[in-house]
Order: structure tokens, then sequence, then C-alpha cells
């Protein structure tokens, strides 16, 4: 059991004002199985309105629109929450998480990677399916190179693949492709991790129908440091941010998380 601190805050610099910004935030922990919300805030600059919803994954969004001219939109997410593997109860995967989507859709290469993974020896085996899921998240890791900037959000996994490179959200659709390639239902997770710095995303994979944690970029099975904020077939099914505004304007984006281990007072 883990008792995290978490924060995470991202403001947008406009080169220009814009106006009708509408936006949907998924930056809130949101309640599950293995996880319990002990604190939430959330505080949007400048100061706006916004609904919480959940959406169709599950996952906490907080939905809004700034209709006033703005240069700069900043939002910031705290909160305390207790993560517990003990709690995890059965969770049958629905069958969307076995098939490929545009962004995790492999091509004839990352079909050849898959095929050399190997197969899940017994399927029925929970030590089998784990075994196969970390042996193919070390060869997802071992194959790709972190490098940061030399992917978008709309890269898929095959372009990530062939270039041998890219970050957490690449890692985590090549894995995806691999698994659901082999049989596994898989699906996408971001999130914050331990320690300090940008935004994170892992896999899920259903072994035995729990879900169990992969983290290819970091060759490591996920623990309880890690607090899921979204989850979906692929990264489009849950960005953190996501938003449009009217105004033709660059942009420059600042984020910045933090996790700690809380400490009773």
């Amino acid at each position: 059991m883990k008792l995290l601190d978490y924060s995470f805050s991202t403001t947008i610099d406009f080169s220009s004002p814009v106006r009708d910004h509408y936006f949907v935030l998924r930056c809130m922990p949101s309640p599950s199985h293995t996880l319990r919300v002990l604190a939430s805030n959330l505080v949007i600059e400048p100061e706006m309105r916004y609904v919480r919803q959940t959406d169709s994954y599950g996952n906490l969004m907080a939905v809004g629109r700034k209709a006033e001219e703005h240069a700069r939109i900043g939002y910031h997410s705290s909160g305390t929450v207790r993560i517990d593997f003990n709690w995890a109860q059965p969770d049958v995967p629905h069958p969307i998480f076995r098939h490929s989507t545009p962004l995790t859709e492999p091509d004839t290469a990352l079909f050849a990677f898959a095929d050399h993974l190997g197969t899940v020896e017994d399927p029925y085996d929970v030590n089998a399916v784990d075994n196969f899921c970390l042996h193919a998240m070390s060869g997802v890791h071992e194959t790709m190179v972190y490098a940061p900037g030399t992917t978008t959000i709309a890269t898929t996994a095959a372009e990530a693949f062939a270039a041998g490179r890219g970050v957490c959200q690449d890692f985590s659709h090549i894995l995806i492709a691999a698994l659901r390639q082999a049989g596994v239902a898989a699906r996408y997770v971001s999130g914050l991790a331990l320690g300090e710095g940008q935004t994170h995303a892992w896999v899920e994979a259903s072994v035995d129908n729990f879900w169990y944690g992969y983290d290819p970029t970091r060759n490591q099975a996920v623990d309880e440091t890690y607090i899921p904020l979204a989850r979906g077939r692929d990264w489009s099914d849950c960005p953190v941010e996501r938003g449009s505004f009217v105004g033709l304007v660059d942009q420059i984006q600042t984020v910045h998380m933090s996790v700690k281990e809380h400490v009773e007072q």
C-alpha cells in the first residue's frame, strides 16, 4: 500500500489572445478497485466554470469553456491518493481492448516483431501470461530508443517502430499492438509516476481477468507508486488535456508534475 501526494500543472501561453476556448481535462485520478482518492483539487486560471463528468471508460473529466479573450490558460491538479493492489477485483476486459486502433494497427514489420516475441504458452495460466507480458515489455524497451521530440501525438505504433525511437506514448502503443497480436487484452494508461518531471504512459494487460501494469519505457512492472489518470484503447481515448479555440496563434506549453510519498503530519 502506498499513500501518495501528487501535483500536476500545465500552462499554455498563446502568442495573441484567443476566445471561445473549450477544454476537456483528464488530470484528476478516478477512483477504482485499487485507488482511493483522499483529496482532490483543481484550479483553472483564468477562472472559468467547468463541470465534472465521466467518460465511457470511467475516466473523470473537467469540461468547460472560456468565452472571453485570454492569452494564457493554466490548470493545477493536486491531491492525495491511496493505492493498494490487494484491493484488486476481477474485471473481465471489454472486447474492444483486443482489437487494433488507428494508433496501434501493426504493419508488416510490427507483425513480424510481435511474432518474434512468441506466444502465450497457456492463456489460462497467470504466470505464463504475466511472463509473456514482461517478455514483450522488455522486447519493446530493448528495441526502441527514448528520444523526446522525434514523434508527435499523431505518430502511430508502426511509424514509431520503423523509426526505432519515440517517447512513452510510442513505447506503450507498440507494446499494446504486440500484446493484442498475441491475444492478450491491453489498454493504454496516462498518468503520473513517483518523482518529478512530465506525465507518463504505460500499459495494462488483462491477466486472468485482473489488470496488471507494464511500463515499457522504464522496463519494469507497474507498482503502487504509479497514479493512473485515464485509460483507453490508445492515447486518443484519454489525453490529459484537449481543447479548441478561435484564434490563429502559436502556443508554448509548460508542464510539471510531482509525486511524493505522503508524510503524515
